[in-house]
């Protein structure tokens, strides 16, 4: 028997549940306010109030989800030092995301601030769409801080594998030395060991340049391209809110038409980056105990906004005996967020449904719509980049790849079922523990 989640707007209020903010205001009219927004968005919070004058002498030992700087100023002449203080709480509290509250800035200084460190900024007529802003900057803040973790745990493996080789070259010295038993002989192989010690020395050398030179690559196409391109996204958002005035209906066509490139773009750079670190055998998993419901929901909260500019109904059915599993959870998040998208992109009617069961000792994710469908020619070239498939021009299938890549690297698999005129499911099955050996 399922039971259906129903509202996913309902489903996505547990994100800010026990909600821990710093508050920094000299107002307490505007405190006052901003108290009364949260507590009308049914938020569970508490937090603490400074003013902007005691940051530097706050002691750090306490930890907060995010903080929210209510800026009073009017004019760009003290920014300097605006920025400053800005520094003094991101050095304090590293681990979490800053939302800028305040009245309208110029351009210049809504790009100064966000290139500084600003996670968030909204301005003060606005301060209704508060929760909507710490909810977004929560969720994207937790993102970023997963790819580091996944950045650093690949460094230090490598490190590892480098101290390895060494140590075997150190042993090799040492059994020279201990062979000095018959002289002649003894000589000749000393040299062939010398020999092989200097070819693995230089082998070692050049698979660090190596790994080096794909490193610096890799950290060159993050910051060449995903900056810029995140740049795009930021001002277009900003535009598309009309924070520095209303935009007539063609502005605002011009303005979603490049948020959704920018974003195809986005996802096209992140999925081939993606793509290239499993095929180099790169990529490895952080796997944790996480709660299925809530990765269920952070995915379809991703597609919330899509699904109702089409009109389409998002539903999620968890079986009663679903609770935990094992895996990565930002890969696993990503896996469920290309399938929840190509659904939307692919449906103009009806509705998308995530359907979680128990099979077996896998957990099977199924992602089912009422779309147009998938013809048996065209499903053997679905999960292939790049693929020429008739219905589809506008999708690369780097998603769809990747994908399966990471549900493979899972130890498990991707599977369609599709009938022309009658919608597809894709099912994503993985092993509930992949630590326990059958």
């Amino acid at each position: 028997m399922l039971e259906s989640s129903g509202s996913i707007l309902q489903l996505s209020k547990t994100v800010l549940s026990n909600v821990n903010l710093l508050v920094i205001s000299d107002s307490n009219v505007n405190l006052q306010q901003i108290a009364n927004c949260l507590q009308a968005a049914e938020i569970n919070f508490d937090c603490d109030v400074i003013d902007s004058t005691t940051i530097g002498d706050r002691p750090a030992d306490k930890s907060y989800r995010a903080i929210v700087y209510d800026y009073l100023a009017d004019n760009d002449a003290v920014i300097p030092r605006l920025l400053e203080k800005l520094h003094w709480c991101s050095h304090l509290h590293p681990d979490a995301p800053i939302i800028l509250l305040a009245d309208s800035l110029t351009d210049e200084t809504a790009v100064t601030l966000i290139k500084s460190g600003v996670d968030s900024y909204l301005p003060r007529h606005k301060l209704a769409q508060l929760p909507l802003t710490i909810k977004k900057s929560l969720f994207d803040f937790a993102s970023q801080q997963t790819v580091l973790k996944q950045q650093s745990n690949l460094i230090q493996q490598q490190k590892s594998q480098l101290q390895r080789q060494k140590a075997e070259i150190a042993a090799g010295q040492e059994n020279i030395e201990d062979g000095q038993i018959e002289v002649i002989r003894q000589r000749q192989l000393i040299e062939q060991q010398q020999e092989r010690i200097q070819q693995l020395e230089i082998e070692v050398k050049s698979w660090q340049d190596g790994e080096q030179t794909k490193q610096e690559h890799l950290a060159h196409l993050n910051h060449e391209l995903r900056s810029p391109i995140s740049s795009i996204l930021g001002f277009s958002d900003m535009l598309k809110q009309q924070y520095y005035g209303d935009l007539n209906e063609r502005q605002m066509r011009y303005v979603n038409a490049m948020l959704s490139v920018g974003q195809y773009m986005m996802d096209l750079v992140n999925n081939y980056l993606d793509l290239a670190k499993i095929d180099a055998n790169k990529q490895t998993l952080d796997l944790e105990k996480i709660a299925v419901a809530e990765v269920c929901q952070n995915a379809l909260f991703c597609l919330e906004q899509k699904a109702q500019e089409k009109q389409l109904e998002l539903k999620l059915e968890l079986a009663r005996d679903i609770d935990f599993c094992t895996a990565d959870s930002r890969y696993l998040r990503q896996i469920l967020t290309n399938l929840l998208s190509n659904a939307v992109k692919f449906t103009d009617r009806g509705s998308i449904t995530l359907q979680v069961k128990n099979h077996g000792d896998c957990l099977n994710f199924a992602v089912i719509d009422t779309g147009a469908g998938i013809s048996s020619e065209n499903l053997t070239k679905l999960f292939k980049p790049f693929p020429q498939i008739s219905n589809r021009q506008d999708s690369t299938g780097l998603g769809l790849a990747l994908s399966r890549k990471l549900a493979r690297l899972h130890g498990g698999d991707i599977v369609v079922t599709s009938e022309l005129g009658r919608g597809s499911c894709f099912t994503l099955s993985i092993p509930r523990d992949p630590l326990v050996k059958s």
